[in-house]
C-alpha cells in the first residue's frame, strides 16, 4: 500500500538513534554518553543485543514498567478521602512488583502470589534478602481509598471490599465485576450471587501485618524464647 500510494517507509535509524530509543523504551531514561560511544564502536552483529540485555537487566527495568501495574492496582502510599492516612508499608507491594518483573516471575505464578501469597505451602523466597516474596503480593489488596471515621461502618466495609472486587475483576479479568453488586451482569456472564461469592472471601479474610522474613533469620531468639518460657512455666506451676 506504500507504494501504490507513492510513500517511502522511514529508513533504518541510526545506531544513536537506536540506543536512545531502546534504553527510553525500557528504562524511561536516556543512554549515558558512555553507553552511546560503546554501543557506537562495537561493531559486531550482537551489539544491538548486548544493549537489550543490559537493559532488560537493569533495575531501571523493573521500575519503568512496573510502574504501569501499580497503576492498574490503583496503588498509593495514602487511603486518600477524608483523613489521607499513610500507608506504612504500601512500598513494600511497590518494590515486590519490580522485583517481579527484573527477576522475570512468569504472569500465573505473579497472579498467583497476588491472590493467594499468603495460603501457598511452598511461597516464593528471595534468598538474598532472606524474606517471603509471594505475601507481600497481597498487600495490593490492603491500598485503595477508606474512610478513617465513617459514620456507617458496615457500609464502609462493604465499599472497601467492593473496591477490592473491583480491582480484581480489572486487573486480572480486563472486566468489571463491581456491576453485580446490586443486579445481574447486562452484558457478560457475571450474576449478582457471583459478587456475593468473592465477596464472601474477601470478608472472611482481615487485614494483618505480617513478619515477612524466614524463621531462619531468627532462629536463635525463638529458641531464647522457648527456653525463657519454659523456665516461666516451671516457675509458674503450683507447687505440690
Amino acid at each position: 500500500r506504500l507504494a501504490e500510494n507513492g510513500l517511502q517507509p522511514n529508513p533504518v535509524a541510526d545506531k544513536a538513534t537506536l540506543i536512545r530509543r531502546a534504553t527510553f523504551d525500557l528504562t524511561g531514561l536516556p543512554p549515558t554518553p558512555n553507553e552511546i560511544q560503546e554501543f557506537l564502536a562495537d561493531e559486531s552483529p550482537e551489539a544491538f543485543a548486548k544493549v537489550l540485555d543490559r537493559l532488560l537487566a537493569s533495575q531501571q527495568y523493573g521500575e519503568r514498567w512496573g510502574r504501569h501495574w501499580l497503576d492498574v492496582v490503583r496503588y498509593a502510599d495514602s487511603n486518600g478521602l477524608d483523613e489521607n492516612i499513610a500507608h506504612g508499608n504500601a512500598w513494600r507491594y511497590r518494590n515486590y512488583v519490580i522485583r517481579a518483573f527484573n527477576d522475570d516471575v512468569p504472569y500465573n505464578q505473579f497472579v498467583l502470589e497476588h491472590l493467594a501469597g499468603d495460603l501457598l505451602p511452598k511461597p516464593r523466597l528471595n534468598e538474598k534478602e532472606q524474606w517471603n516474596e509471594s505475601i507481600q503480593a497481597t498487600g495490593f489488596l490492603w491500598l485503595g481509598e477508606a474512610k478513617q471515621a465513617p459514620v456507617d461502618v458496615k457500609q464502609e466495609q462493604a465499599d472497601r471490599i467492593d473496591n477490592q472486587i473491583d480491582v480484581i475483576g480489572k486487573a486480572f479479568l480486563g472486566q468489571t465485576i463491581a456491576c453485580a453488586r446490586c443486579h445481574d451482569h447486562k452484558f457478560d456472564a457475571i450474576a449478582t450471587r457471583d459478587y456475593y461469592a468473592l465477596y464472601g472471601v474477601l470478608k472472611s479474610s482481615r487485614f494483618q501485618q505480617v513478619c515477612i522474613d524466614l524463621p531462619e533469620r531468627f532462629a536463635a531468639a525463638i529458641d531464647l524464647y522457648v527456653h525463657l518460657n519454659s523456665k516461666v512455666q516451671q516457675l509458674a506451676a503450683p507447687k505440690p
